[in-house]
Protein backbone atom coordinates (compact mmCIF):
# COMPACT_ATOMS: atom_id res chain seq x y z
CA UNK A 1 0.00 0.00 0.00
CA UNK A 2 3.36 2.26 -0.57
CA UNK A 3 1.70 6.09 -1.45
CA UNK A 4 3.26 7.89 -4.43
CA UNK A 5 5.36 10.41 -1.57
CA UNK A 6 6.52 13.96 -2.09
CA UNK A 7 6.29 15.18 1.57
CA UNK A 8 9.83 14.83 2.88
CA UNK A 9 9.80 13.34 6.68
CA UNK A 10 12.61 15.31 8.51
CA UNK A 11 13.74 12.12 11.05
CA UNK A 12 16.34 14.29 13.03
CA UNK A 13 13.68 17.53 13.64
CA UNK A 14 10.53 15.13 14.36
CA UNK A 15 12.76 13.18 17.02
CA UNK A 16 14.18 16.15 18.31
CA UNK A 17 10.61 18.03 18.44
CA UNK A 18 9.56 14.72 20.05
CA UNK A 19 12.39 14.51 22.78
CA UNK A 20 11.52 18.29 23.63
CA UNK A 21 7.93 17.37 24.11
CA UNK A 22 8.26 14.23 26.02
CA UNK A 23 11.31 15.54 27.86
CA UNK A 24 14.03 13.52 27.14
CA UNK A 25 15.27 11.14 24.66
CA UNK A 26 14.90 7.46 24.91
CA UNK A 27 14.91 4.13 22.57
CA UNK A 28 10.57 4.61 22.58
CA UNK A 29 10.94 8.07 21.41
CA UNK A 30 12.76 6.99 18.25
CA UNK A 31 10.82 3.63 17.91
CA UNK A 32 7.46 6.00 18.32
CA UNK A 33 8.92 8.73 15.59
CA UNK A 34 10.20 6.05 12.44
CA UNK A 35 6.52 4.27 13.39
CA UNK A 36 4.62 7.68 12.70
CA UNK A 37 6.96 8.04 9.50
CA UNK A 38 6.56 4.46 8.17
CA UNK A 39 2.61 4.30 8.94
CA UNK A 40 2.18 7.64 7.56
CA UNK A 41 3.90 6.82 4.08
CA UNK A 42 2.02 3.62 3.98
CA UNK A 43 -1.53 5.29 3.75
CA UNK A 44 -0.34 7.97 1.96
CA UNK A 45 -0.46 11.00 4.53
CA UNK A 46 1.95 13.31 3.66
CA UNK A 47 1.21 16.65 5.79
CA UNK A 48 -0.74 15.04 9.11
CA UNK A 49 -0.23 18.70 10.73
CA UNK A 50 -1.71 20.73 7.33
CA UNK A 51 -3.16 19.46 5.02
CA UNK A 52 -3.97 16.11 5.83
CA UNK A 53 -4.97 16.56 9.34
CA UNK A 54 -8.71 16.04 8.91
CA UNK A 55 -8.30 12.78 6.82
CA UNK A 56 -5.69 10.85 10.28
CA UNK A 57 -6.76 9.02 12.99
CA UNK A 58 -4.56 6.95 14.82
CA UNK A 59 -4.78 4.03 17.42
CA UNK A 60 -2.20 3.65 20.06
CA UNK A 61 -1.69 0.33 22.11
CA UNK A 62 0.47 1.64 24.70
CA UNK A 63 1.05 4.64 27.33
CA UNK A 64 4.72 4.71 26.85
CA UNK A 65 7.02 6.66 25.71
CA UNK A 66 6.63 6.34 21.86
CA UNK A 67 2.86 7.50 22.14
CA UNK A 68 4.27 10.62 22.97
CA UNK A 69 6.17 10.50 19.94
CA UNK A 70 3.60 9.69 17.90
CA UNK A 71 1.68 12.33 19.29
CA UNK A 72 4.11 14.86 18.49
CA UNK A 73 4.96 13.82 14.64
CA UNK A 74 0.97 13.03 13.59
CA UNK A 75 -0.55 15.88 15.71
CA UNK A 76 -3.19 13.59 16.60
CA UNK A 77 -4.21 13.90 20.25
CA UNK A 78 -7.63 12.22 22.46
CA UNK A 79 -9.03 15.71 22.85
CA UNK A 80 -9.58 16.18 19.15
CA UNK A 81 -10.32 12.62 19.22
CA UNK A 82 -8.14 11.68 16.06
CA UNK A 83 -6.44 9.74 18.58
CA UNK A 84 -7.79 6.32 20.30
CA UNK A 85 -6.07 4.36 23.28
CA UNK A 86 -6.55 0.87 23.91
CA UNK A 87 -4.77 -0.20 26.39
CA UNK A 88 -2.94 -3.26 25.05
CA UNK A 89 0.43 -2.89 26.11
CA UNK A 90 1.71 -3.40 22.88
CA UNK A 91 4.26 -0.96 21.58
CA UNK A 92 2.07 -0.63 18.33
CA UNK A 93 0.07 1.83 16.48
CA UNK A 94 -2.09 1.69 13.73
CA UNK A 95 -2.79 4.80 11.35
CA UNK A 96 -6.03 5.13 9.28
CA UNK A 97 -6.81 7.45 6.23
CA UNK A 98 -10.16 8.27 6.62
CA UNK A 99 -10.62 9.65 3.20
CA UNK A 100 -9.30 6.74 1.59
CA UNK A 101 -10.34 4.79 4.03
CA UNK A 102 -7.04 2.64 3.83
CA UNK A 103 -4.83 1.47 7.29
CA UNK A 104 -1.66 -0.18 8.93
CA UNK A 105 -1.02 -1.46 11.64
CA UNK A 106 2.68 -0.64 12.31
CA UNK A 107 4.11 -3.14 15.68
CA UNK A 108 7.87 -2.89 17.25
CA UNK A 109 9.58 -6.26 16.48
CA UNK A 110 10.78 -8.09 20.17
CA UNK A 111 14.24 -9.51 17.99
CA UNK A 112 14.72 -5.96 17.42
CA UNK A 113 16.14 -5.48 21.08
CA UNK A 114 18.77 -8.37 20.70
CA UNK A 115 20.03 -7.09 17.34
CA UNK A 116 20.53 -3.53 18.44
CA UNK A 117 23.34 -5.22 20.58
CA UNK A 118 24.56 -5.98 17.30
CA UNK A 119 25.44 -2.60 15.92
CA UNK A 120 26.62 -1.25 18.76
CA UNK A 121 28.80 -3.93 20.38
CA UNK A 122 31.28 -1.93 22.14
CA UNK A 123 28.33 -0.08 23.87
CA UNK A 124 27.73 -1.49 27.64
CA UNK A 125 24.75 0.43 27.91
CA UNK A 126 22.17 -1.50 26.30
CA UNK A 127 19.25 1.46 26.29
CA UNK A 128 22.36 3.87 24.68
CA UNK A 129 22.94 0.89 22.07
CA UNK A 130 19.11 0.53 21.54
CA UNK A 131 18.98 4.39 20.96
CA UNK A 132 21.77 4.59 18.68
CA UNK A 133 20.48 0.99 16.64
CA UNK A 134 16.83 2.17 16.35
CA UNK A 135 18.04 5.34 14.56
CA UNK A 136 19.58 3.54 11.27
CA UNK A 137 18.16 -0.10 12.02
CA UNK A 138 15.88 -0.92 8.70
CA UNK A 139 12.35 -0.83 8.84
CA UNK A 140 11.75 -4.81 8.39
CA UNK A 141 14.12 -5.51 11.31
CA UNK A 142 12.22 -3.04 13.56
CA UNK A 143 9.04 -2.95 12.77
CA UNK A 144 5.96 -5.78 10.88
CA UNK A 145 3.78 -4.15 9.20
CA UNK A 146 0.04 -5.38 8.84
CA UNK A 147 -2.38 -4.14 6.11
CA UNK A 148 -5.46 -4.10 8.01
CA UNK A 149 -9.48 -2.54 8.37
CA UNK A 150 -10.50 -0.46 11.18
CA UNK A 151 -14.18 0.69 11.72
CA UNK A 152 -15.10 3.78 13.29
CA UNK A 153 -18.17 4.17 14.57
CA UNK A 154 -20.00 7.58 14.11
CA UNK A 155 -19.94 8.76 18.10
CA UNK A 156 -16.20 8.21 17.55
CA UNK A 157 -15.36 10.65 15.10
CA UNK A 158 -14.22 14.03 15.54
CA UNK A 159 -16.78 16.91 15.63
CA UNK A 160 -19.44 17.56 18.20
CA UNK A 161 -20.57 15.55 20.59
CA UNK A 162 -22.97 13.06 18.94
CA UNK A 163 -25.34 12.74 22.45
CA UNK A 164 -25.14 13.83 26.03
CA UNK A 165 -27.42 11.64 28.77
CA UNK A 166 -27.92 11.83 32.16
CA UNK A 167 -27.27 8.44 34.29
CA UNK A 168 -30.17 7.18 36.13
CA UNK A 169 -28.11 6.54 39.01
CA UNK A 170 -25.37 8.89 39.42
CA UNK A 171 -27.62 11.74 37.81
CA UNK A 172 -24.23 12.91 36.10
CA UNK A 173 -23.99 13.37 31.99
CA UNK A 174 -22.74 10.91 29.47
CA UNK A 175 -21.61 11.66 26.26
CA UNK A 176 -21.18 10.17 22.81
CA UNK A 177 -23.78 7.14 22.95
CA UNK A 178 -21.12 5.84 26.22
CA UNK A 179 -24.18 4.97 28.27
CA UNK A 180 -25.57 1.54 29.02
CA UNK A 181 -29.10 0.97 28.54
CA UNK A 182 -31.01 -1.38 30.64
CA UNK A 183 -34.45 -1.72 30.37
CA UNK A 184 -35.17 1.18 29.55
CA UNK A 185 -32.86 2.83 32.28
CA UNK A 186 -30.10 4.66 31.11
CA UNK A 187 -26.95 4.24 33.32
CA UNK A 188 -23.14 5.49 33.01
CA UNK A 189 -20.20 2.64 32.55
CA UNK A 190 -19.32 3.47 36.01
CA UNK A 191 -22.77 2.48 37.47
CA UNK A 192 -23.45 -0.07 35.05
CA UNK A 193 -20.15 -2.13 35.42
CA UNK A 194 -17.82 -0.43 38.15
CA UNK A 195 -15.63 2.29 37.79
CA UNK A 196 -11.86 2.99 38.05
CA UNK A 197 -12.70 5.20 41.57
CA UNK A 198 -14.60 4.65 44.57
CA UNK A 199 -15.58 7.23 46.98
CA UNK A 200 -13.99 8.07 49.96
CA UNK A 201 -16.38 9.51 52.05
CA UNK A 202 -19.37 7.97 53.44
CA UNK A 203 -21.07 7.93 50.39
CA UNK A 204 -19.45 4.60 49.74
CA UNK A 205 -19.93 3.52 45.46
CA UNK A 206 -22.60 1.06 46.65
CA UNK A 207 -24.44 1.04 43.07
CA UNK A 208 -20.77 0.93 41.19
CA UNK A 209 -20.71 -2.65 42.40
CA UNK A 210 -22.79 -3.79 40.38
CA UNK A 211 -21.58 -5.32 37.00
CA UNK A 212 -23.66 -5.80 33.76
CA UNK A 213 -22.19 -7.40 30.21
CA UNK A 214 -22.65 -5.18 26.74
CA UNK A 215 -24.66 -6.19 24.68
CA UNK A 216 -23.99 -7.43 20.91
CA UNK A 217 -26.02 -7.56 18.10
CA UNK A 218 -28.80 -6.91 20.07
CA UNK A 219 -28.31 -10.09 22.31
CA UNK A 220 -27.48 -10.33 25.84
CA UNK A 221 -25.70 -12.18 28.26
CA UNK A 222 -26.19 -12.69 31.91
CA UNK A 223 -24.09 -14.77 34.25
CA UNK A 224 -23.94 -14.99 38.18
CA UNK A 225 -21.04 -15.56 40.40
CA UNK A 226 -20.90 -17.25 44.15
CA UNK A 227 -18.93 -18.82 46.24
CA UNK A 228 -20.08 -22.12 48.23
CA UNK A 229 -18.75 -24.28 51.07
CA UNK A 230 -19.68 -28.07 51.35
CA UNK A 231 -22.02 -27.25 48.40
CA UNK A 232 -23.69 -24.77 49.63
CA UNK A 233 -23.75 -21.02 48.77
CA UNK A 234 -21.62 -19.09 50.95
CA UNK A 235 -21.69 -15.48 48.95
CA UNK A 236 -22.70 -13.72 45.98
CA UNK A 237 -23.82 -10.66 44.29
CA UNK A 238 -27.12 -10.37 46.19
CA UNK A 239 -25.07 -10.69 49.56
CA UNK A 240 -22.47 -8.33 48.44
CA UNK A 241 -25.32 -6.00 47.80
CA UNK A 242 -26.67 -6.57 51.12
CA UNK A 243 -22.87 -5.79 53.04
CA UNK A 244 -22.27 -2.04 50.61
CA UNK A 245 -25.98 -1.27 51.72
CA UNK A 246 -24.97 -1.79 55.38
CA UNK A 247 -21.96 -0.20 54.83
CA UNK A 248 -23.85 2.78 52.98
CA UNK A 249 -26.72 3.75 55.38
CA UNK A 250 -24.94 2.22 58.73
CA UNK A 251 -28.46 -0.13 59.88
CA UNK A 252 -29.39 -3.36 58.78
CA UNK A 253 -33.03 -2.66 58.77
CA UNK A 254 -32.60 0.03 55.94
CA UNK A 255 -29.98 -2.24 54.36
CA UNK A 256 -32.55 -5.12 54.21
CA UNK A 257 -35.71 -2.53 52.34
CA UNK A 258 -33.21 -0.84 50.16
CA UNK A 259 -32.54 -4.93 48.71
CA UNK A 260 -35.69 -5.60 49.26
CA UNK A 261 -35.57 -8.33 51.50
CA UNK A 262 -36.70 -8.74 55.05
CA UNK A 263 -34.67 -7.35 58.34
CA UNK A 264 -34.81 -11.30 59.65
CA UNK A 265 -33.39 -12.85 56.17
CA UNK A 266 -31.05 -10.34 56.48
CA UNK A 267 -29.53 -10.88 60.02
CA UNK A 268 -30.18 -14.94 58.73
CA UNK A 269 -27.62 -13.93 55.83
CA UNK A 270 -24.95 -12.14 58.17
CA UNK A 271 -25.32 -14.94 60.63
CA UNK A 272 -24.83 -17.52 57.56
CA UNK A 273 -21.89 -15.67 56.08
CA UNK A 274 -19.88 -15.29 59.11
CA UNK A 275 -20.50 -18.83 60.32
CA UNK A 276 -19.05 -19.97 56.91
CA UNK A 277 -16.55 -17.64 55.69
CA UNK A 278 -14.97 -17.44 59.64
CA UNK A 279 -14.59 -13.52 59.86
CA UNK A 280 -16.72 -11.25 61.59
CA UNK A 281 -18.44 -9.16 59.21
CA UNK A 282 -20.11 -6.35 61.09
CA UNK A 283 -19.51 -4.31 64.50
CA UNK A 284 -23.14 -3.83 65.55
CA UNK A 285 -25.12 -1.36 67.96
CA UNK A 286 -28.25 -2.64 69.40
CA UNK A 287 -31.40 -0.88 70.34
CA UNK A 288 -33.32 1.89 68.12
CA UNK A 289 -36.40 2.15 66.08
CA UNK A 290 -33.99 0.78 63.11
CA UNK A 291 -33.06 -2.15 64.57
CA UNK A 292 -29.10 -0.69 65.82
CA UNK A 293 -26.73 0.28 63.85
CA UNK A 294 -24.10 -2.00 62.01
CA UNK A 295 -20.61 -1.08 60.27
CA UNK A 296 -18.48 -3.27 58.52
CA UNK A 297 -15.33 -4.49 59.91
CA UNK A 298 -11.52 -4.35 58.12
CA UNK A 299 -12.34 -7.86 56.85
CA UNK A 300 -15.82 -7.71 55.32
CA UNK A 301 -14.61 -4.67 53.47
CA UNK A 302 -11.21 -6.72 52.31
CA UNK A 303 -12.98 -9.47 51.46
CA UNK A 304 -15.58 -7.13 49.30
CA UNK A 305 -12.52 -5.74 47.99
CA UNK A 306 -11.47 -8.92 46.60
CA UNK A 307 -14.61 -10.42 45.73
CA UNK A 308 -15.67 -7.45 43.36
CA UNK A 309 -12.19 -7.94 41.66
CA UNK A 310 -12.81 -11.51 40.70
CA UNK A 311 -16.05 -10.75 40.02
CA UNK A 312 -14.72 -7.95 37.58
CA UNK A 313 -12.36 -9.97 35.92
CA UNK A 314 -14.60 -13.09 35.45
CA UNK A 315 -17.18 -10.99 33.81
CA UNK A 316 -13.94 -9.22 31.38
CA UNK A 317 -13.65 -12.61 30.24
CA UNK A 318 -17.46 -13.54 29.91
CA UNK A 319 -17.74 -10.38 28.00
CA UNK A 320 -15.04 -11.13 26.00
CA UNK A 321 -15.99 -14.45 24.79
CA UNK A 322 -19.45 -13.79 24.33
CA UNK A 323 -17.95 -10.49 21.80
CA UNK A 324 -15.97 -13.36 19.86
CA UNK A 325 -18.26 -16.20 19.38
CA UNK A 326 -21.61 -13.95 18.46
CA UNK A 327 -19.99 -11.18 17.26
Amino acid sequence: MEGSMNHHFDFENLLSESARTHGHLCPGQVLGVRMSILGLKQIGIEDPRGRDRKSLIVFVETDRCATDAIQSVTGCCLGHRTMKFFDYGKMAATFVNTVKDVAVRVAAREEARQKAKNYFPETEDKYKAQLEAYKIMPDGELFEIMDVKVNIPAEDLPGRPSGRVKCSLCSEFVQDMREIRIDGNIYCKACAEGGYYRLSSEKDAFFNSSVMHNSHNELEIRSKLWIEKGGEPVFGRGRKFLLRAIDKYGSINQAAKEINISYRKAWSYINSMEERLGIRLLERRTGGKSGGGAVLTDEARLFLDKYEKLERGINEIIDMKFRKNFK
